[in-house]
Order: C-alpha cells, then sequence, then structure tokens
C-alpha cells in the first residue's frame, strides 16, 4: 500500500492537530494544579513562612522542614505538597540550593492565595 502526497499531509496535520490539542490541555491543567489552600496548605505555608528567617543551619533547616512536613501531610494542594518535598531535600544543600526551594515554596503558597 502506497501513500499519496495528500495521504501524508492530511496525516502530518492530523498529528500536528493532536499535539498541539495535548501541549494546550496540559498547560490548562499545569495552571490549575496548584490545588486548594486547604488548611494543610496553609498551615504548612505558615509554619515555613514563621521559621524561615531562623532556619540558617542545616539542624534548623532540617527541623522547619519535618515541622513543615508534618503540617501539610493530608493536603491536597499537589504543588505545594511537591514543594514542601524539595524543601525537605534542599535542608542539607548549598544555601542557593536552599534558598531556590525556599523561593519555590513561597510562591507556591501565594499562587494558591496564600497571604
Amino acid at each position: 500500500m502506497s501513500l499519496n502526497k495528500r495521504q501524508v499531509l492530511i496525516g502530518g496535520a492530523v498529528i500536528l492537530v493532536v499535539l498541539v490539542g495535548l501541549a494546550v490541555g496540559r498547560s490548562a491543567r499545569e495552571e490549575q494544579g496548584a490545588g486548594p489552600l486547604d488548611a494543610p496548605a496553609a498551615q504548612a505555608c505558615s509554619d515555613f513562612a514563621d521559621g524561615y528567617r531562623d532556619a540558617d543551619t542545616p539542624t534548623t533547616r532540617l527541623a522547619l522542614a519535618d515541622q513543615v512536613s508534618k503540617s501539610a501531610a493530608g493536603s491536597d494542594n499537589e504543588v505545594i505538597a511537591d514543594r514542601v518535598l524539595a524543601v525537605g531535600r534542599s535542608a542539607n544543600d548549598s544555601d542557593a540550593e536552599w534558598e531556590s526551594a525556599a523561593d519555590a515554596l513561597t510562591q507556591a503558597c501565594r499562587d494558591a492565595g496564600w497571604t
């Protein structure tokens, strides 16, 4: 079975439309993906904001990350939960990595409506 030019072009156009549709759908999900600022997420955001300034050593960072992780348990907000985990993973890393994770968590909190 041989394909002619027209069939190849139609097939390519269909594939392009499907890919664009998937990209748009994914983008829309990511924007909505922050999820609600439920009570556990709000508590985690508040706990982190309250303790961030004093978390200046790996030990205090780990303690803060542990507290924030406990607060976030049960949250339906996947973005905040992911950022909380990243904060925990970076607690023992360089200042730059810790600050980057902290900024990402703070932004996720703000994006969800926390003030």
